[in-house]
């Protein structure tokens, strides 16, 4: 009988009355009580809010969302409403400037933007261009864009401008991406790329490394075709067939009529937007070459092992670089200070504001002399 009451007792000891187990502060555990020593009590922790637990309301709160069962504080219920947003003023225009005297490269801003009677010794401005792109007529899924990389045919290579070509996808016709650029000399679809400029450690596809064009800034003008990519391809995502670049230069053209520049993955897309940089060439300026390019891409529908033709193609796209030539009197639409060969003025929109009144004597050609950003032609 002893043996069995010690026993008895050794199990009954393993399950302990509510209430028999107390923590340092005499908190019942079992009960649910831990000791906050912000209140100096015991709580429930998912009764009565606990400092100890959070630092602010939006902490507590957070916690609360991320599972963590705590209370807050009622207050942190109250919803604080944003105050009521300031009302934009539009800044004060420029009063006009009254001094007699010229200024060949216009007038100093001050830290308002606004002329002073101080002249501009800084002879650096950029040349307004204007720059011919091809028409968007006639093409089903894609619309040509040319970029002048060079500053109106200046700040490269002497005698040569350099181009970037591009591809921009129309919207609402179930375009994937672009994955080609195709010739094909049994249906007359010759891809022809005029004679450019090619760097000694320049690459034929996928751009230029930027390291490379810091260490050798003459590749920033090197001459290449891609497809979206212009980081010099490092991770291999491009790939040709059929092309011999070898008699490619500024002499000689390339014509590819049974070769093509490919994604190594046709189901990739390489680019975030819509426009798709197809390659950059620097030729000699004012010969104004024209290249012909035939690009295929998937459907939004494709599917592998899908049956039927799940891509589309465009076909004789052209391109005419023809270097871009000096505007006369024109103000660029992101120009905010124009020197009309006299005086400075505020431009906004392309529209003149303030401007500096003095009598000249003699004027020079009109310009731009700051654009917005500093982003020029």
């Amino acid at each position: 009988m002893l043996l069995q009451g010690f026993i008895l007792s050794n199990i009954f000891s393993q399950f302990l009355l509510p209430g028999s187990q107390v923590d340092d502060h005499n908190c019942v555990m079992d009960g649910g009580y831990t000791w906050c020593e912000s209140s100096n009590s015991c709580v429930r922790a998912w009764e009565t809010p606990c400092e100890d637990n959070f630092n602010n309301c939006g902490d507590c709160l957070d916690r609360q969302k991320s599972g963590e069962n705590i209370a807050c504080p009622s207050n942190c219920d109250i919803r604080v409403i944003d105050p009521m947003p300031p009302i934009a003023v539009d800044p004060m225009p420029c009063p006009d400037v009254m001094c007699m005297m010229y200024c060949p490269n216009g007038n100093k801003i001050d830290e308002n933007g606004c002329n002073i009677c101080e002249c501009n010794f800084d002879e650096t401005t950029v040349p307004d261009c204007e720059l011919v792109q091809p028409s968007c007529d006639g093409y089903n899924y894609v619309c040509p864009k040319v970029t002048e990389i060079t500053s109106c045919n200046e700040n490269g290579i002497d005698g040569y401008t350099t181009f970037q070509v591009s591809l921009i996808t129309k919207k609402n016709k179930n375009i994937k991406n672009i994955y080609a650029l195709f010739g094909d000399d049994q249906t007359d679809r010759n891809m022809l790329i005029p004679p450019s400029y090619q760097g000694s450690r320049g690459q034929n596809i996928g751009g230029v490394q930027s390291y490379l064009s810091e260490i050798i800034p003459i590749l920033r003008y090197d001459s290449w075709l891609t497809i979206g990519v212009t980081d010099g391809d490092t991770n291999n995502r491009l790939s040709t067939i059929g092309i011999d670049f070898a008699d490619w230069d500024e002499n000689t053209a390339l014509e590819i009529g049974n070769g093509a520049l490919f994604v190594m993955d046709p189901e990739e897309d390489l680019v975030l937007g819509n426009e798709y940089v197809v390659g950059q060439f620097t030729v000699l300026t004012g010969s104004n070459p024209e290249i012909i390019l035939n690009v295929q891409g998937k459907t939004l529908d494709y599917e592998i092992n899908s049956i039927g033709d799940k891509s589309w193609t465009e076909e004789n796209i052209r391109f005419n670089l023809i270097s871009p030539r000096i505007s006369e009197g024109t103000i660029p639409h992101n120009c905010e200070s124009w020197y009309d060969g006299c005086n400075t003025c505020q431009v906004t929109s392309g529209i003149l504001g303030g401007c500096t009144r003095m009598m000249c004597f003699q004027t020079d050609n009109p310009r731009c002399l700051r654009y917005i950003n500093n982003v020029g032609h």
